[in-house]
């Protein structure tokens, strides 16, 4: 680059400056947008990775980035907060500039040229924007009037110090290379064996320093591109949901459907519809941004080749999170009042009960109604993970995100949801009456909806959330994972919601219908025999076998029927708390037992099974259970219990149908 040259066509150029603004991502945060107009990006402290269309960039603190008008920008955070200013501009060729200049202009147009470099002087380049930001932050026309001139002090600046250290192309890095393999071979096989031997680097220091400059480990890199990808499939095309998972590297579907779930807070499918229910653009310009004190701004501009403008005035946009809290508080008062004065039937109506069985049903719905009766109004402290919380003595409005089951189990009928938990987990359905309100998906609660409700305590499985909940009623982190057993699940629900004795009379039956499960079967399999739980309907080339973690009946009928797993299935999967495994079909015989629960799914039939399958004992002595997978997503106490006992069924239908 001739920068002579370039600095002589800014000087013959006109310059409107757009908008100046500090931003600030969180740790392991990412931002993305297309440049409306063309921009100066000026990082200033963190590390992490920067793309610029398809150039991806690894930075650390004082790295500026150039781009025109329509770049598709996307920073990534490392593990350390990053803040960067980005100054929008507009630039055009003035008609009065000689031929040659003009020229020069359309042979290399300055404002759509792209570079990024490490600025030798860094602090003179921090001093003119920070100076620019304060005064543009103003919005007084003194001070944008002289921010035009610092602007051009600025660039002048700039291309002192580019005209000093030249702009060549920056030698490519380990972890930058290994960005730009996984771009490339996202639908492939990659695992950190295979990148360590494929840059000759041992794991433990190429993961350090991938996670040191992306904030994320490589793995988790891995599947967050291929979801990317997922997406622009569900938005572009109409393949299905085994295509797409196929196309980005999961044989599994289901796999690869609570990977996106995981990743993106819905199913494929519920993302596929709401984009296509909506017209929101996800790579909407300003889509995630993030204000100098830290709130997210929302997309505030009107753009076009002649217009960009704010669509608000005055301070308006300045107080619109103060706004929307002093709204919300005003909202929860007045919900508190109207609440207050119709407590009589209105709460008994949206309270039911759920249970074992119907005559625990009924028995719950005594107790219930025995509580409400009572009209206590005091309240009670509860010792969680987010610290002591004060709950209602007996909670009337309950709204959980997430542990249903539970909640069921010990007779409180919610007033709200997650639309996730209500649509998979089936068996629960006959205990949930139409008057449960829909919260939203896991992932993307709506708040509004949950305020609406006037809930007097929330459950919650996610830390994350407790803030924004506890905004609106008293709230419970409910950590599943630190129970042993269903029984003290049960018992904790139960005195989080005042229910002891409920959680007593669920318990005692949990006991009761165990036995009877296992009595029905414990004259149909051996006493010593060995049940595998495997999938090969969903699976390509491999088999998959289920431990007891997570869903998909392995709950239930290792931990709750009691039947034993072969020895590879202990070693392998439940020893190390793994939900499931891939295993060849050369090697199906050491994890297939004397008996086989088959998960099937409807309208799916696997391919030829192979001899190895066919020649299995199990499947020889019509040892095999067919399930439905459908039913079988959910791991909560109770539903697990409602598989144990359809488990049991299913193995003496089998055992009649031998006969």
């Amino acid at each position: 680059m001739n920068w002579e040259e370039y600095i002589q066509m800014w000087d013959n150029s006109s310059i409107q400056l757009v908008d100046i603004r500090q931003l600030v991502i969180s740790s392991g945060g990412k931002q993305q947008y297309h440049l409306p107009v063309s921009g100066f990006i000026y990082i200033v402290q963190g590390q992490g990775t920067i793309s610029l269309d398809e150039d991806i960039h690894i930075f650390k603190r004082f790295y500026l980035l150039h781009a025109g008008k329509g770049s598709r920008i996307r920073i990534e955070a490392g593990q350390d907060e990053v803040t960067y200013y980005y100054i929008l501009y507009r630039g055009s060729m003035s008609p009065k500039a000689s031929k040659e200049i003009r020229h020069n202009y359309d042979m290399n147009n300055p404002f759509q040229l792209p570079y990024a470099y490490q600025p030798l002087a860094p602090l003179n380049l921090y001093r003119h924007v920070d100076s620019m930001y304060e005064e543009w932050s103003r919005r007084q026309v003194f001070e944008r009037f002289h921010v035009k001139i610092g602007f051009y002090q600025f660039v002048y600046t700039l291309v002192q110090q580019l005209k000093l250290q030249g702009v060549t192309s920056k030698e490519t890095d380990m972890v930058e290379e290994i960005i730009q393999y996984i771009h490339e071979h996202y639908n492939e096989s990659i695992s950190l064996e295979s990148l360590a031997e494929l840059w000759n680097y041992s794991i433990q220091y190429l993961s350090k320093q991938f996670k040191l400059r992306t904030g994320r480990s490589p793995i988790e890199y891995v599947i967050q591109a291929r979801m990317a990808k997922a997406k622009e499939l569900m938005i572009r095309t109409d393949a299905t949901a085994q295509e797409i998972a196929s196309s980005v590297g999961y044989s599994d579907v289901f796999y690869f459907t609570r990977l996106f779930k995981k990743q993106v807070g819905i199913t494929p499918g519920q993302y596929k519809k709401k984009m296509k229910d909506s017209l929101v653009d996800s790579d909407s310009p300003w889509e995630g941004f993030v204000s100098s004190m830290g709130k997210h701004s929302s997309s505030c501009y009107v753009i076009n080749d002649n217009h960009y403008q704010y669509k608000t005035e005055g301070d308006w946009q300045m107080f619109k999170g103060t706004r929307s809290k002093m709204v919300l508080t005003l909202m929860l008062c007045f919900t508190i009042i109207l609440s207050a004065c119709t407590s009589g039937n209105s709460s008994r109506t949206n309270q039911g009960a759920a249970g074992g069985n119907s005559n625990q049903s009924a028995e719950s719905t005594q107790n219930v109604t025995s509580n409400e009766a009572k009209e206590d109004t005091s309240t009670r402290k509860l010792s969680t993970v987010m610290g002591e919380v004060s709950v209602p003595v007996y909670p009337k409005r309950v709204v959980v995100d997430w542990d249903l089951g539970p909640v069921l189990a010990v007779g409180v009928t919610p007033v709200g949801a997650s639309s996730t938990q209500m649509n998979f987990a089936k068996f629960l359905k006959p205990y949930l009456p139409d008057t449960v309100e829909d919260i939203g998906l896991e992932g993307s609660i709506s708040l509004e909806k949950v305020l609406d409700l006037s809930p007097d305590v929330i459950i919650t499985w996610n830390p994350a959330a407790y803030e924004s909940y506890s905004k609106i009623a008293p709230t419970v982190v409910f950590e599943t994972s630190k129970y042993s057993t269903i029984q003290e699940e049960i018992t904790a629900m139960g005195d989080i919601l005042g229910r002891q004795e409920e959680a007593e009379k669920w318990n005692a039956d949990f006991v009761k219908r165990t036995e009877a499960a296992r009595n029905k079967i414990k004259n149909v399999i051996p006493k010593d025999a060995t049940i595998s739980i495997v999938d090969y309907v969903t699976v390509d080339k491999f088999l998959m076998v289920i431990g007891n973690a997570g869903e998909r009946g392995g709950r239930a009928t290792y931990d709750i029927l009691g039947l034993n797993p072969t020895p590879k299935v202990k070693s392998d999967i439940i020893d190390k708390n793994e939900d499931r495994i891939e295993v060849s079909w050369e090697t199906v015989n050491d994890y297939v037992g004397d008996y086989v629960i088959v998960l099937k799914v409807e309208g799916q039939e696997p391919t030829n099974l192979p001899a190895t399958w066919t020649s299995l004992d199990a499947v020889k002595n019509n040892h095999v259970i067919e399930i439905e997978m459908e039913k079988y997503f959910a791991a909560d106490s109770f539903s697990s219990l409602l598989q144990a006992e359809d488990i049991a069924d299913q193995i003496t239908k089998m055992a009649a149908a031998a006969k």
